[in-house]
């Protein structure tokens, strides 16, 4: 397995997770940015410290991860819907 398909399922689930229960609970919002900050910051070390070479990958799981991640706002608006609407 690639390292690179961990990240993207890092990041995959910090948006779903902050995108389905968000607007329950707001504090999601600013954790899902200092883990993508995070994220961002380990990714940027380890290019420059700890990888020989960049990853040789082609395009096709970032159309992939791009095509599953279009759910997340419609996720986002129906859990959110039920949240505020559910007594």
């Amino acid at each position: 397995m690639n390292v690179v398909t961990f990240k993207y399922s890092a990041i995959m689930n910090v948006t779903f997770i902050t995108m389905m229960y968000g607007l329950g609970l707001p504090i999601l919002f600013p954790i899902a940015a200092f883990s993508y900050f995070v994220l961002w910051l380990i990714e940027r070390y380890q290019a420059c410290y700890t990888y020989r070479m960049p990853p040789a990958l082609d395009d096709l799981l970032t159309n992939n991860c791009l095509q599953v991640m279009s759910y997340s706002p419609i996720l986002f608006l129906l859990n959110g819907f039920w949240m505020l609407g559910n007594k």
